[in-house]
């Protein structure tokens, strides 16, 4: 079933299918060199945006794998990569997957580490950075894809209520699915998605003239999914929707798109225009499903759109395989006929562009992004990074004049509950942007490069701080960074560096969840207004509160800038790395002569205690507890020894167990997150396992994990010390931290932190907005109040460390 695989790469080699020649014939045509890309391209049997943006990449991945740059110093070889990705770029113009592509390999060649090196270690260095990204193109666009395809579905179940007691039905135009990209597909991947979740009736599919890929191709997948769908003509759509729509509930037309525009105008396949004007006039939601690597910032609207024009020869005749007599069909004969006196003028263009107004939505692996009050399509809930550092702060829909008859967000007059503090907004739009990324555990680049640019703009001087990589064939690749900021005019004449460190982490659980708050208009907020996301509790409100508490107190002149630092790190809900890295470069940094590292008098660590100062957290530590027994007839049990009855007895001791307590901690408490074992229910297990993690409440840091480890061995030798064993991965006991600061109501906390992993001789502070009881759930939320408290009591803690 490797037919709906458009693209088949190994590393130099990349096989492309010739989508030209289906549904009859399945052939996949070798391209090694740009030239072959670019015909690949130019005649279309490669297509759609994300399919031509990774065929590029890695056609000219094969050409330099394949020894064809001669060009030995870096500046020869980078033009030399240049020159072909430029080249590349002209057999589509209008995808703008293919520029944004290009883009990005060029900014990877001249990441490349190749500072030292001679040639050929230089020259191997950009060359394997090119190979790298072109094949984390490949890599990103199947999750992208899939991303898609759900936040399309939950979108259209939300707004026909859709259930497999009423499902709803489509239309799509173009062939958007696994041919047209790396997997699952982005229009074709929400018709996909809602299939596989039981809420789709029905799909229709356009045959789309003049190159028929929705006969060819999306029928095609269609029938290959088993997906209950009917193939009509262009012009049929108007008919489907008069005749169709009530009793089939056709509730949205799903296209895909080439280009997007900062304004929403779209380009894509001829006929998505006038598919738009249908859908509207009969009440049909339009949907654009996209990838961020289709939006193009740049442009502000469709008119600076290229379209691109082609030969007449493809309206006015066709090929195909031919039909015999019987209605068979030959796949090994084809023939091209004339449909159309060829003495015609013919126009011909590729695509259309589809204004904004006629479309109700645009699906991104960020998100769904709808039109505001305004009628404004706001990518930068989805992209905030690069509408940052692209559009003009007067160009964003919040300042539009449509907006001028609102108050602003800040505007007192506006919160009926209590005064608005003079920040409201500044804090609302900064934690908006940081819920609205998603940065997942191992992900959490964006976020990253976000705040790089963002914190430049409020006064801060940023720097990236790179983890090394242990998943990829170079070795070491700045995909996750550590983000460190200061208040510009840090500098003080003794040069001690800050004394206090303030720090949250900027990673997520999964799933992502967008952004959304419950006030319909921006002059409706209030503090008690709802804010829902995921990173909206954890720890995200503590990033946006903790920016804006220093910022406030620095221009307000209550703490010097020379004496507070900020750090956001990654990785702190799985492993901790990115704290660990950090702590280690500083030690390492402080055992050089005449090093000016910080040695921080305090540091104040941000995670949801309700606004309350935790005098402390439990301690963890993980185990994977393993049985062995002896394989045998379920019918004869004592002829054998079931591994998974002798763990069940262990871990039924353990839960049963009084591991220990304290006073300030309360219990040690155990959670069994993963049990497996055996082969078959008519199999006596020969073994079996559990994966548990234990909350420490005594001893102390150093100390506790050791005795928990201690006495769940005790336990195991008793149940069955022959048959079970564990092996431990690290922890640490209770962690303590200050909690005697005037003003703050208490608390202890259950979960883990960083502030075990952050090695120094500094006073520790636990502090943030939101309960960890919603924080990894599908509720996750906060109020604005919860925002605005948190940025009060870190000023208060800042001022109380400093002696401000």
């Amino acid at each position: 079933m490797a037919t709906l695989e458009a693209i088949k790469y190994s590393r130099g080699k990349l096989l492309v299918l010739d989508q030209l020649r289906l549904p009859h014939e399945h052939h996949y045509d070798e391209v090694s060199t740009a030239e072959e890309a670019f015909d690949c391209i130019r005649s279309m049997r490669v297509r759609g945006a994300p399919a031509i943006a990774i065929v590029a990449a890695l056609a000219h991945a094969v050409e330099l794998h394949n020894g064809s740059c001669t060009a030995t110093t870096p500046e020869e070889i980078i033009t030399h990569i240049d020159s072909r990705l430029d080249y590349l770029k002209e057999s589509r113009p209008t995808a703008v997957d293919l520029s944004n592509a290009i883009a990005l390999l060029k900014a990877a060649i001249r990441a490349a580490q190749i500072d030292g090196k001679k040639h050929p270690e230089a020259k191997d260095a950009i060359l394997t950075g090119y190979i790298t990204a072109a094949e984390r193109i490949l890599e990103k666009d199947l999750q992208t894809n899939k991303s898609i395809g759900a936040f399309g579905a939950t979108w259209l179940q939300q707004q026909y209520d859709a259930s497999s007691e009423r499902p709803i039905s489509v239309l799509t135009h173009c062939n958007t699915g696994s041919l047209a990209t790396s997997g699952h597909g982005t229009a074709l991947g929400i018709i996909r998605s809602l299939h596989e979740g039981g809420l789709l009736k029905h799909a229709y599919c356009t045959e789309t003239r003049p190159y028929n890929q929705g006969s060819r191709l999306t029928s095609f997948e269609l029938v290959f999914e088993g997906i209950p769908s009917t193939l009509i003509t262009d012009s049929m759509a108007g008919a489907l929707f008069n005749l169709h729509k009530e009793h089939m509930n056709i509730g949205a037309v799903i296209v895909g798109a080439d280009r997007v525009v900062r304004n929403g105008d779209t380009a894509n396949k001829i006929g998505t225009y006038s598919l738009a004007v249908l859908a509207r006039h009969h009440g049909v939601k339009f949907v654009v499903a996209a990838p961020t690597t289709s939006i193009d910032l740049e442009t502000e609207t469709g008119k600076g759109i290229k379209i691109e024009e082609r030969k007449a020869e493809e309206l006015t005749q066709i090929s195909g395989a031919v039909v015999n007599a019987d209605g068979t069909v030959d796949t090994s004969k084809s023939v091209r006929v004339a449909i159309a006196d060829q003495r015609i003028g013919v126009w011909n263009p590729a695509f259309d562009v589809t204004p904004n107004e006629l479309i109700d939505a645009i699906v991104t692996e960020k998100g769904t992004v709808v039109k505001g009050a305004d009628g404004k399509f706001d990518f930068s809930t989805v992209m905030p990074e690069r509408w940052a550092a692209i559009v003009p702060a007067d160009s964003s829909p919040a300042s539009s004049p449509n907006h001028a008859s609102q108050k602003p967000l800040g505007d007192p007059q506006q919160d009926s509950t209590t005064t608005a503090p003079s920040y409201r907004k500044h804090l609302l739009d900064t934690h908006k942007q940081l819920v609205s990324i998603s940065s997942i555990s191992g992900h959490e680049v964006e976020v990253a490069n976000f705040l790089h640019t963002y914190l430049p703009k409020l006064g801060f001087e940023t720097w990236l701080q790179a983890l090394p990589s242990s998943n990829t064939s170079s070795g070491y690749l700045p995909e996750r960074y550590n983000v460190v900021a200061r208040p510009r005019s840090s500098s003080s004449s003794g040069d001690s560096g800050p004394r206090l460190l303030v720090t949250s982490h900027i990673d997520v659980v999964p799933p992502y969840i967008p952004y959304h708050i419950s006030a319909s208009s921006e002059d409706q907020i209030t503090s008690d207004t709802l804010i829902t996301g995921r990173g909206s509790v954890d720890a995200k409100a503590s990033v946006a509160a903790q920016i804006i508490a220093v910022q406030e107190l620095v221009s307000s002149k209550q703490i010097s800038p020379a004496d507070v630092q900020l750090l956001f790190v990654v990785g702190e809900e799985t492993t901790g790395d990115g704290m660990r890295f950090f702590s280690d470069s500083q030690r390492a940094l402080q055992t050089k002569k005449n090093s000016t590292a910080s040695t921080f008098k305090a540091a104040i660590f941000g995670e949801p205690t309700e606004n309350k100062l935790a005098c402390g957290h439990k301690g963890i530590t993980f185990g994977r507890i393993t049985a062995r027994g002896k394989a045998g007839h379920s019918g004869y049990p004592w002829l054998g020894k079931s591994a998974t009855e002798v763990l069940i007895r262990a871990l039924d001791k353990i839960l049963s167990t009084d591991l220990g307590s304290s006073e300030r901690y309360g219990n040690t408490t155990v959670n069994v997150g993963r049990i497996e074992g055996g082969v078959a229910a008519n199999v006596i297990p020969k073994f079996a396992e559990a994966e548990v993690s234990v909350r420490i409440a005594v001893g102390d840091k150093e100390t506790g994990a050791e005795i928990i480890r201690g006495r769940l061995k005790e336990i195991l030798d008793e149940v069955d010390g022959d048959a079970l064993s564990m092996e431990s991965r690290g922890g640490y006991g209770p962690v303590e931290c200050d909690c005697d600061v005037d003003g703050f109501e208490t608390m202890v906390a259950n979960y883990g932190t960083d502030v075990p992993h952050l090695v120094g001789d500094h006073v520790s502070y636990l502090y943030g907005p939101g309960t960890i009881l919603v924080a990894h759930g599908d509720d996750e939320g906060l109020k604005v109040r919860d925002l605005e408290e948190a940025v009060e009591g870190y000023k208060k803690l800042i001022k109380h460390v400093l002696g401000s």
